[in-house]
């Protein structure tokens, strides 16, 4: 049983602010300057001897949502996969390099290839592993259950390679959401129907946090992704790796890299619902760059963050008249049938060779938009959603 994954639903997790977080300087993925940012992130924390113990099992979960090149600014940058297992092995661990893509991933092999993980695993001397064929644990959630691979349960540690990313959902995902891909495959997607509001969904990422809280975060924000995130939105350049053994407060620096409020976070209000997190706490100093260096004022979020501006009280009575959803574009779209094929509510279908939605199924989860390899899948506005924006 991992040593960091033995706290159940019921048992009380580390206050926040208790562990430290840091943030690097790391303007590119070559590999020199990645070993050393990384080297400098670890220690500032303390020695990574003192989380791997010789034997250990440790779990590498990257983010790989989709079967694109790292050059998209999609999934976990390879290089930095390369480089963590190589400490892991310096500290004569066992590594495991596995996650679960988005939807029903029919070609497991083609997303290593083309996210470069089979390249990274190979110069670590092992194979990625399917989250899918390992079997799973079900836990109680806020409605029912889910099913967490038995790969991350069993680990005996788990360092988490989010990448910052903008979410159509969540608005920010990182940290926290990169957890969810230990549940395997379509399961993520019956959660998603279960789900469908930003605050609901979160609660089901804290729970799952919970099951499997990762020993330590380092997060890829050397390109992060911006605009309609996670799949759909533009690389840009922040030139940072961040580090912490607390996976909210990393979070919630990387929040405030990027110019985004905590309170209006749909992760950290359901985590402030189970007592994980105050936003009244300051938390405590960032080690290594200041973070008011790195930070950004124009980092673009997504379409659908501009309905936040809109008062609760008009948008509801005003639902009929503002609002913003899914549409694909013929322009891009190559008739891949992703979008299709994972809408957990079945509302999508073709028609000549374009998805079409039908809106009153459709919970506007953002799937379509997640899955689509292409950008094809694009937030139309009504006119009094533009006004307002």
């Amino acid at each position: 049983m991992n040593r960091t994954n033995s706290l159940s639903l019921a048992d009380p997790f580390p206050q926040i602010a208790t562990r430290n977080t840091a943030l690097v300087r790391c303007s590119s993925y070559n590999p020199l300057e990645v070993r050393q940012a990384l080297r400098r992130g670890i220690d500032l924390l303390g020695s990574l001897e003192q989380t791997i113990r010789p034997g250990d099992t440790v779990l590498l979960k990257p983010n790989l949502l989709t079967a694109k090149e790292p050059e998209r600014a999609i999934t976990t940058h390879p290089e930095i996969i390369s480089a963590v297992g190589e400490m892991v092995l310096d500290c004569r661990g066992k590594i495991i390099l596995g996650d679960s893509p988005g939807g029903q991933a029919r070609d497991l092999p083609k997303y290593w290839d083309k996210t470069g993980m089979t390249g990274a695993a190979a110069r670590l001397g092992i194979k990625p592993v399917s989250f899918e064929d390992a079997g799973i644990v079900s836990f109680p959630m806020p409605e029912g259950f889910v099913g967490i691979s038995r790969i991350a349960l069993e680990a005996d540690v788990i360092i988490n390679l989010p990448k910052l990313k903008t979410h159509q959902l969540t608005r920010l995902t990182g940290a926290v959401k990169n957890m969810f891909g230990t549940v395997p495959g379509f399961r993520k997607g019956e959660i998603h129907a279960r789900a469908p509001q930003p605050l609901h969904f979160a609660q089901f990422l804290i729970a799952i946090y919970q099951q499997v809280i990762p020993a330590l975060t380092i997060m890829d924000a050397i390109i992060a992704m911006e605009g309609n995130g996670p799949s759909s939105g533009h690389p840009r350049p922040l030139g940072a790796l961040l580090f912490s053994q607390d996976a909210l407060a990393l979070d919630s620096l990387a929040a405030k890299l990027v110019g985004m409020e905590e309170t209006r976070l749909p992760v950290f209000q359901a985590a402030e619902q189970v007592g994980l997190w105050d936003f009244n706490h300051n938390g405590l100093p960032v080690l290594g760059e200041d973070p008011l260096e790195l930070a950004v004022t124009d980092f673009k979020m997504p379409d659908v963050h501009r309905l936040d501006r809109i008062p609760p009280f008009l948008l509801r009575s005003l639902k009929k008249l503002i609002w913003v959803r899914p549409k694909a574009d013929p322009a891009l779209c190559t008739s891949c049938a992703r979008c299709v094929q994972n809408c957990p509510e079945d509302a999508m279908w073709f028609k000549k060779g374009i998805p079409q939605i039908d809106y009153h199924a459709c919970i506007k989860c953002g799937c379509c938009d997640e899955f689509c390899p292409e950008r094809a899948i694009y937030q139309e506005m009504s006119r009094l959603a533009k006004f307002f924006a």
